[in-house]
């Protein structure tokens, strides 16, 4: 096992710059902080460029590329952690570059989609729900959070790679785009008087729930093209609850509909 004891090493320093969004765009890879993390990368099949231990990691190994592992110094790790609190291993990985086609291999898709999402805590909660509750993928539009923020990584609890998602810009023509692949129903969640109770709509037929932005809801761009406003009910002294919890509520309705109510 090699081992890198200086910040100033070449190979740490382009590690260290994964943290910034504009250079893991730029060379496709990011970071998996943690072991269950690495473990599952690996199990998954993605391609790990490279392994970084602390000095005292002494966990099981034996199922990773010895080739491809650095035992490094405790500054050095934490040069190369995104957390206070540097992990005992980090690997970088290469980025997987889904397509619409991937989310629609099922033939009865259900699928996410988030409005200009900012929050990368949120996003990872929502990726690690969705992959709970069996969606077939999620659609981000608009400046929405990096996919491959660390923070997105770490809160998704090693299922970003496990299901498909995507970008898309044209807002305007999202519902005929993805009516092409597969006719949908287009469910809105918004705060409206007018709109359905949740647990009232069928969800067993092909879907796309659309969600918007923690500050903003969702925009009328989308909200027009919904064929169902759907509003989750909570205590008038309340005025929203957290969007990772209403994803929560949603797709597990649409998973009890699907699978458990007989």
């Amino acid at each position: 096992m090699k081992e890198i004891t200086s910040i100033q090493n070449p190979l740490i320093k382009e590690v260290h710059s994964l943290q910034q969004k504009k250079n893991r765009n730029e060379r496709g890879l990011f970071l998996i902080e943690g072991y269950k993390g690495v473990c599952e990368a690996i199990k998954s099949g993605l391609n790990i460029e490279n392994i970084f231990v602390g000095e005292s990691f002494d966990k099981d190994i034996s199922d990773f590329d010895y080739e491809k592992i650095f035992r490094v110094s405790e500054q050095v790790m934490k040069k190369i952690s995104t957390t206070d609190s540097p992990p005992e291993i980090i690997a970088v990985a290469k980025q997987i570059k889904f397509s619409l086609n991937d989310i629609f291999i099922s033939e009865n898709p259900i699928i996410v989609l988030l409005e200009n999402i900012k929050d990368p805590g949120n996003f990872g909660t929502i990726i690690r729900t969705a992959a709970a509750s069996e969606i077939s993928g999620i659609i981000l539009t608009d400046n929405s959070v990096d996919i491959y923020n660390p923070k997105t990584v770490r809160s998704s609890a090693a299922n970003l790679w496990k299901i498909p998602i995507v970008t898309m810009s044209d807002k305007a023509n999202i519902k005929k785009c993805l009516n092409n692949l597969k006719k949908c129903d287009f469910i809105a969640t918004v705060v409206d008087k007018d709109s359905k109770l949740y647990y009232s709509i069928d969800f067993k037929k092909p879907t796309v729930i659309m969600f918007g932005s923690e500050a903003e809801g969702l925009s009328e761009t989308l909200t027009e093209q919904a064929d169902i406003l759907a509003t989750i009910p909570m205590s008038e002294k309340v005025e929203s609850i957290n969007l990772s919890i209403s994803v929560g509520v949603m797709l597990y309705e649409s998973l009890r509909q699907r699978k458990y109510s007989h």
